[in-house]
């Protein structure tokens, strides 16, 4: 498989950092429809390792997606992958709908005074208000960095598994941190 080398770069190593709440404005003017992204954390996020993580702007890129997975095809009339992904889901979603947001919420829990409890099919869930500060914590300790391309799950599977270390990524992922993340969602509104 050949991985876009250029594409890769520009996402390791943007010129800057997108701010969450300029994501929307950056992707209809950069006229991106499908790709990869990176989320970029400060040390507001606790107990996350960092060690060979990059750093841009005060800020460590933890985690990485795509829009649209392999296994989901675009559908015609529906807003685009790497929009609705990212703002819909990751931004201003919650956690059932993205595995980012339910990461975050778990290392946050303490922190932000979160609360969890599962619904009917045993799904972890936050009530509106929880769901609300965790988008504000987001958009005031994260960057973005946001990539075209038209076959991202190629770029994500070479960047998992062989690219820096991705602490927040849970699939395809070797990093020593994923079983503490998995252990720490798995407990949410069990107790």
């Amino acid at each position: 498989m050949e991985v876009d080398r250029n594409a890769v770069r520009r996402l390791l190593e943007p010129e800057r950092l997108i701010k969450p709440s300029n994501l929307l404005a950056y992707i209809k003017e950069n006229q991106i429809i499908h790709g990869m992204y990176g989320w970029w954390f400060d040390y507001s996020l606790p107990d996350v390792p960092r060690v060979g993580c990059l750093e841009l702007e005060d800020k460590h890129l933890l985690y990485i997606g795509i829009a649209p997975p392999k296994s989901q095809p675009t559908r015609s009339g529906s807003a685009t992958p790497m929009k609705s992904r990212l703002w819909r889901n990751h931004l201003r979603g919650s956690v059932r709908s993205s595995t980012l947001r339910l990461s975050l919420a778990a290392l946050l829990k303490h922190e932000l005074d979160l609360g969890f409890y599962r619904d009917s099919g045993g799904r972890v869930r936050m009530i509106k208000e929880h769901e609300d500060k965790l988008t504000t914590w987001i958009k005031n300790h994260a960057g973005v960095s946001v990539e075209q391309n038209n076959t991202p799950w190629q770029l994500e599977e070479a960047l998992v598994s062989n690219g820096p270390p991705l602490p927040l990524n849970l699939s395809m992922s070797h990093h020593p941190f994923r079983p503490t993340l998995s252990g720490l969602r798995t407990a949410l509104g069990r107790d």
